[in-house]
C-alpha cells in the first residue's frame, strides 16, 4: 500500500481533501471581489443613521431627591417616618399623581407626557425621582416635578398636623396638671407654715409650763421645811398643780408629736408634688423636641436638569449602524455571488 492510499481513505468518496481550506479561500475571494460594495454600503448605512440620529429630538433627565418626613422618635432613638419609602415610591411609580399634575398644569398631550420613576437608595430612606423630557419641554418638566413635590407635601400634611396636634394636647394636659400640682404645693406649704407656727406656740407653752412647774416645785420645797400642820393644805395645792402641769405638758407633747407626723406627711406630699412638677417639665421639654422634629416631605436635592441628553445617544446609534450595515452588506455580497453562480450554465450544458 502506498502512502497516498491511507490519505485517500481518511476522506469519504467524492469528498475532496482540504475542502475547508478551499471554501475559506472562496469566502475571502468573494469578500475581496465585493469589497467596494461592502464598504460603500456600510458608509451609506452610517450616513443614514447619522442623519436620522441628528434629527431625533434630545431628551434630558430632570431629577430630584426627597426624604419622608419625621413624626417621632422610637425608644431606641430611631426616627419614626411619616410613611415608608416603599409606599411613597410605589405611589410615584404607579402614577397616582400624574393625572392631578396634568389637570393643574394643563399640558398638551401631543407635546408633553407626565411620567415619573422613583428609586430607593439602598440602605437609606432617600427616594430619587427622575423623569425624561424633550428639550423643548424641559421647562414644563421642571414645573411638573415641582407640582409632584407639592402634591406629596399636601398628601402628608394632614398626618404631620395630626401628630403636632397630638403633641400639643399632651403638652397642654401636662401644663394643666403642673398648675394643679403647683396650687396644691402652695396650699401644702401654707399648711406646713401653720403646723410649724402651731408647734412653736406649743413649744413655748411647754417652756412656760416647765418654768411654772419649776417655780411651784421650789415653793413646795420651801413649805416642806416648815411644819407639816401649817403646810399640809398648800403642799396639797402645789402637788395637785404640779401634777396638772405635768399632765398638760404630756398632752401638749402629744399634740407636738401629732403635728410632727402631719408635718412629715405634708413634706412628703410637697416632695411628691415637686417631683411630679419637675418630671412633667422634663416631659414637656421632650414633647416639644419631638414636636419640633415633626416634618413633612423633605427635599434633599432640588429639581435639576441634566447637563447632557440622556435618551438619543448619537454615538451608540452610529456604532450600531456600522455593525449592522457591515453584516448586512457582507450578507448581500454573498447573496449576489450565489445568484450569479446559480444563473451560470453548467459545464455539461456548455459542451452541448
Amino acid at each position: 500500500m502506498t502512502d497516498q492510499e491511507p490519505r485517500q481513505q481518511q476522506y469519504p468518496q467524492n469528498y475532496p481533501p482540504y475542502e475547508d481550506e478551499i471554501n475559506l479561500i472562496d469566502y475571502l475571494r468573494v469578500l475581496w471581489k465585493w469589497k467596494w460594495l461592502i464598504i460603500a454600503g456600510t458608509l451609506i448605512w452610517v450616513v443614514i443613521a447619522a442623519v436620522i440620529s441628528f434629527q431625533m429630538p434630545k431628551f434630558y433627565e430632570i431629577s430630584t431627591v426627597i426624604e419622608p418626613g419625621v413624626v417621632g422618635i422610637k425608644n431606641d432613638g430611631k426616627f419614626i417616618y411619616i410613611d415608608s419609602v416603599a409606599n411613597i415610591s410605589g405611589k410615584i411609580n404607579g402614577g397616582s399623581y400624574n393625572r392631578k399634575i396634568k389637570k393643574v398644569l394643563n399640558p398638551n398631550p401631543l407635546k408633553a407626557g407626565v411620567n415619573f420613576k422613583s428609586t430607593i437608595a439602598k440602605g437609606t430612606n432617600i427616594i430619587k425621582i427622575t423623569s425624561k423630557w424633550k428639550e423643548e419641554n424641559a421647562d414644563f418638566g421642571m414645573k411638573a416635578v415641582g407640582e409632584l413635590i407639592r402634591l406629596l407635601s399636601d398628601d402628608y400634611k394632614r398626618v404631620a398636623m395630626y401628630r403636632r396636634d397630638t403633641f400639643d394636647r399632651k403638652i397642654a394636659s401636662k401644663r394643666s396638671n403642673i398648675k394643679m400640682f403647683e396650687a396644691q404645693e402652695e396650699l401644702l406649704k401654707e399648711v406646713l407654715k401653720d403646723i410649724k407656727r402651731r408647734m412653736e406656740e406649743l413649744k413655748k407653752e411647754i417652756d412656760n409650763i416647765k418654768n411654772n412647774t419649776g417655780d411651784l416645785i421650789k415653793q413646795r420645797d420651801l413649805l416642806l421645811k416648815e411644819s407639816k400642820a401649817k403646810a399640809e393644805r398648800p403642799l396639797l395645792f402645789y402637788s395637785t398643780t404640779i401634777q396638772q402641769n405635768i399632765s398638760y405638758m404630756n398632752q401638749i407633747s402629744n399634740q407636738i408629736y401629732e403635728f410632727k407626723r402631719k408635718e412629715k406627711e405634708v413634706l412628703q406630699k410637697i416632695g411628691e408634688a415637686g417631683r411630679y412638677i419637675d418630671t412633667s417639665k422634663v416631659e414637656i421639654d421632650a414633647l416639644n423636641i419631638n414636636k419640633e422634629l415633626i416634618s413633612n416631605i423633605k427635599v434633599i436635592q432640588k429639581p435639576e436638569v441634566s447637563l447632557y441628553s440622556v435618551k438619543s445617544k448619537k454615538k451608540q446609534i452610529i456604532l450600531l449602524s456600522v455593525v449592522v450595515g457591515l453584516f448586512f452588506m457582507i450578507f448581500l455580497a454573498f447573496f449576489i455571488e450565489y445568484i450569479k453562480n446559480v444563473s451560470k450554465p453548467s459545464s455539461r450544458e456548455k459542451g452541448r
